[in-house]
């Protein structure tokens, strides 16, 4: 049986599933520096693991192939202590064993994430990544979807304009107004970069 769409793994982590990893854990690994862009909206009080380390979890379950939030929480659970650790979870100073999340905390950590600010910092990892492109102009493709998972109080879906390279690398990507079109968004892209 399917997962139901409420339960498909968030917009941004979406990136991650188009880049050709055959090491998750590792780029996971990476992708922790770049996870400071993104603020915890968590209280103070209660945070048991660091932030970092859950997003980057998300991540390397997501690169490994996890496509819902019911994935990601198995893949989480069953993967040995030793990569948990190199994921930045808490050691048990006590019993030295390595705890993780139970699905619900990744449920409400991943529900109130800043969309926009986990995009960039994935944007960022995978624009540091990347290699550089060769002298002259290269192609961008500009487009819009209607994502029918994430939802907003008034509309059943988000909908969302990205501009994306050839390769298949998202240089950006930013809600867009329901009944809107590319072009208005899109028209500061347009002007020249230095």
């Amino acid at each position: 049986m399917p997962a139901p769409a409420s339960s498909l793994i968030p917009a941004a982590l979406d990136q991650l599933t188009r880049a050709s990893e055959s090491a998750p854990l590792s780029a996971a690994v990476g992708l922790s520096g770049f996870l400071d862009l993104v603020p915890d909206p968590r209280g103070v009080r209660g945070r048991r693991y660091p932030l970092p380390a859950l997003i980057a979890a998300t991540a390397a379950s997501v690169l490994a192939g996890a496509r819902s939030l019911t994935a990601i929480a198995e893949w989480i659970s069953d993967v040995p202590a030793w990569a948990c650790r190199a994921l930045g979870f808490p050691v048990d100073p006590l019993t030295g064993v390595v705890s993780v999340p139970h699905p619900h905390t990744l449920r409400r950590l991943l529900v109130q994430l800043d969309g926009d600010a986990l995009d960039r910092a994935i944007g960022a990892f995978l624009t540091a990544r990347a290699t550089p492109a060769g002298p002259g102009l290269r192609a961008i493709a500009v487009g819009g979807k209607a994502l029918r998972g994430p939802r907003t109080a008034t509309t059943a879906h988000v909908t969302v304009l990205a501009a994306m390279e050839h390769t298949g690398s998202v240089l950006a990507q930013r809600q867009v107004a329901d009944k809107s079109n590319e072009i208005p968004p899109s028209g500061p892209c347009w002007t020249p970069s230095t």
